[in-house]
């Protein structure tokens, strides 16, 4: 009798110990920080990963994310990498990432966006001294220097233009190389983007057609960048994309109020120390996810097609590219 006693003491202990562990560790994990590696690109869309690590946005208790950040030129390296699970997050260009799905069969989900408005270009054509550019299909036997980041988004501007694009030449450099390139008159043309766009537009005459070639020859209003994950890593992680939307949601609401700051942290983040430079740096517009306009990343994917930029089509509805905000509900 006592050892059928004890048998059940000891039962109830370990079903004590088990349920105290159901109910304790899941608290223990919500009270830690995430670690997450996020991918940026050389642009101006980075600057809100920057302005949350800067301002303490990924500290705060309502988020707790530990977040290493990692600039990235080559857009197609960081998909790889976010595909391989070396990277838990990648902000990359919208046609770099629908590329990616068009030529790999992968769907790749985002929930922060990027919008380029021609009112406030965040790229634009400048020419070398002494050439003559008047119009868009003097583009014709020309050579275009192009960061990583554009490439698939020139590919489409040439075609969408009526050249054959056998007539010109697309060279990708380093961002922070394009003017060089052109100074050196390597490239006739560079298409930099922000802000290296107004970086060039201090050292060089105006851009062509004031700038903004993406809104003008592919798409008004233009999607810029994502920030990306997996679906395996979303499932996967779940706390950390929710908590990742947190501080992006957070981040949106700041930099609305403070411009001025954003722009400091941008220039922080490319090294730019020019108080009259840094004035004049071009903010793009920022989505959440309710914000992302689908129908916009469907019509950018079928001009990319039509102009022969990505392979194939991609239906981008069916493939739930935005991740919903019931999705991202805690």
């Amino acid at each position: 009798m006592k050892a059928t006693k004890h048998i059940l003491t000891a039962v109830i202990i370990v079903l004590g110990l088990a349920l105290a562990a159901i109910l304790i560790v899941p608290l223990v994990k919500l009270s830690r920080p995430v670690q997450v590696k996020v991918l940026v690109e050389p642009s101006v869309s980075s600057v809100p990963i920057y302005y949350a690590q800067e301002e303490g946005i990924f500290e705060d208790k309502a988020v707790k994310v530990e977040a290493t950040i990692e600039r990235v030129e080559d857009p197609q390296k960081a998909l790889e990498a976010l595909v391989a699970g070396e990277a838990d997050f990648a902000l990359v260009p919208w046609p770099e990432a629908l590329r990616w799905m068009s030529e790999h069969d992968d769907t790749l989900r985002c929930f922060f966006a990027v919008e380029f408005k021609v009112a406030t270009p965040q790229e634009g054509l400048f020419t070398r001294k002494g050439l003559r550019f008047d119009k868009i299909s003097d583009l014709e036997g020309k050579t275009v220097g192009v960061s990583a980041g554009t490439k698939t988004a020139m590919q489409a501007i040439v075609t969408s233009a009526e050249i054959d694009p056998a007539t010109v030449t697309i060279k990708v450099y380093p961002s922070d190389e394009l003017l060089a390139a052109l100074e050196s008159e390597e490239v006739d043309l560079i298409l930099p983007l922000e802000p290296y766009f107004t970086v060039a537009e201090t050292h060089l005459s105006e851009p062509f057609a004031e700038g903004a070639m993406f809104p003008k020859w592919i798409n008004s209003p233009y999607l810029g960048s994502g920030l990306f994950v997996t679906p395996e890593y979303f499932h996967e992680n779940e706390l950390a994309v929710k908590r990742m939307n947190k501080a992006m949601e957070l981040t949106y609401l700041e930099m609305a109020n403070n411009q001025d700051t954003t722009r400091a942290v941008l220039a922080r983040a490319f090294g730019i120390e020019d108080e009259q430079l840094i004035e004049r740096l071009n903010l793009p517009d920022f989505q959440r996810t309710h914000e992302i306009d689908q129908n916009a990343i469907q019509e950018l994917a079928d001009k990319l097609e039509i102009y022969g930029a990505i392979p194939k089509g991609l239906n981008t509805m069916d493939m739930k590219v935005v991740i919903s905000k019931e999705e991202l509900r805690d």
